[in-house]
């Protein structure tokens, strides 16, 4: 698909069904879309990072009704202009089209493999005013120290939680960041900093819930959420037949795996309910302990692995991005203040941790890259 194909009547006047494959599944989407023909539907995959991708199919008034929501809470008109550095088959990259397209504004799109430099480069050259990017991009901005150019008045920073330390480097270099929260299933953005926060330090919560969402925590702790922006159901194929799993209970609610805090309109995000193992009959927060241990590396990214383990249900294997020396001295004061039920395993340390399109740690690729599948 073609940046451009978002800003016309065309494609959002459609009858027809679209699926936006991600590379290594174009084959199955080309079948998904034989399958379909004929339906007006508009289909990505999740982005898989607690489990495998699942496709998602939306209708295209859902699409439009997350742009609609996002323009209004960032007061988007005509004479605004993006530039898209995201996937366009990702709804990260697919919602600037479409916030482009409802509010009459220029989108560029920023073609070429991501390389920090060249970026700041296109954004100055074509004064957008908008771009998203995701919390690995702001770093490569900042590791190098890049000022933001002058048109630029927000950046909405997704798929990820960014770290605050990094984003306040971020403003002072001159990005006007706001946090953002959404998923696939949405379509975009939920929650989203405002305007006015701007002017001051970074802050990655709580975030203001757009008005298209109804939202509430469930018994479990979890997001629960409502809106004419959700999408219409998860597709499963079996050979030729495509089974259809619908995502919302009988009064239109969508539970979600995310933990959360909800005051008034704002949401603070508190992890993945799927990020909280049992081990040895004890709750344990693998996020919390990635955290702790990320706190002691200076710069360095952890991803902690669980592993399966007969006795104990499960062990926590710190893999270590980059040569950290201080990783076992790391790792041994965290455990020194943990029972043992929740202490973590010698580390193992790797050049690169593999990464999706948006630069989210691939677990599959990783458990395969140490040995672990």
């Amino acid at each position: 698909m073609e940046a451009a194909e978002l800003t016309e009547s065309a494609f959002w006047e459609s009858d027809d069904c679209r699926v936006l494959a991600p590379p290594g599944l174009e084959s199955e989407g080309e079948h998904l879309g034989r399958l379909l023909e004929g339906e007006e539907a508009v289909i990505f995959t999740t982005s898989g990072s607690s489990g495998a991708p699942k496709w998602v199919l939306f209708r295209r008034r859902a699409l439009l009704a997350s742009a609609r929501a996002v323009n209004l809470h960032l007061q988007i008109g005509s004479g605004d202009s993006f530039l898209v550095a995201l996937p366009l088959y990702h709804v990260g990259g697919f919602g600037m089209g479409a916030r482009a397209f409802v509010g009459g504004c220029a989108l560029h799109h920023f073609e070429e493999s991501w390389d920090a430099e060249r970026f700041r480069d296109k954004l100055e050259k074509t004064e957008c005013t908008l771009t998203s990017l995701v919390p690995t991009q702001v770093h490569d901005l900042v590791s190098i120290e890049l000022q933001a150019p002058a048109s630029l008045r927000a950046v909405v920073v997704g798929g990820g939680r960014l770290n605050e330390q990094e984003g306040q480097i971020a403003r002072r270099l001159g990005w006007p960041l706001l946090q953002s929260y959404g998923m696939t299933e949405t379509g975009s953005q939920v929650a989203t900093d405002t305007l006015e926060n701007i002017e001051g330090e970074f802050r990655s919560g709580p975030l203001f819930v757009l008005p298209a969402w109804e939202c509430r925590v469930g018994e479990d702790g979890c997001l629960q959420l409502r809106g004419e922006a959700l999408c219409e159901a998860y597709l499963q194929r079996e050979k030729d037949e495509i089974i259809r799993v619908g995502v919302k209970d009988g009064e239109g609610w969508f539970r979600s795996r995310d933990l959360v805090e909800i005051e008034g309109k704002e949401l603070v995000m508190c992890g993945r309910a799927d990020r909280k193992l049992k081990i040895m009959g004890e709750l344990v927060d693998v996020q919390a302990l990635e955290d702790e241990v990320g706190a002691h590396l200076d710069g360095s990214e952890v991803c902690l692995l669980p592993v399966p383990d007969g006795r104990r249900g499960w062990r926590l294997l710190p893999v270590v991005e980059g040569l950290a020396d201080d990783v076992g001295r790391a790792i041994e004061g965290v455990n020194r203040s943990k029972a043992g039920y929740a202490r973590l395993e010698q580390a193992r340390v790797v050049e690169r941790l593999p990464r999706t399109a948006l630069g989210k740690i691939d677990l599959s690729a990783l458990r395969q890259e140490i040995g672990l599948s």
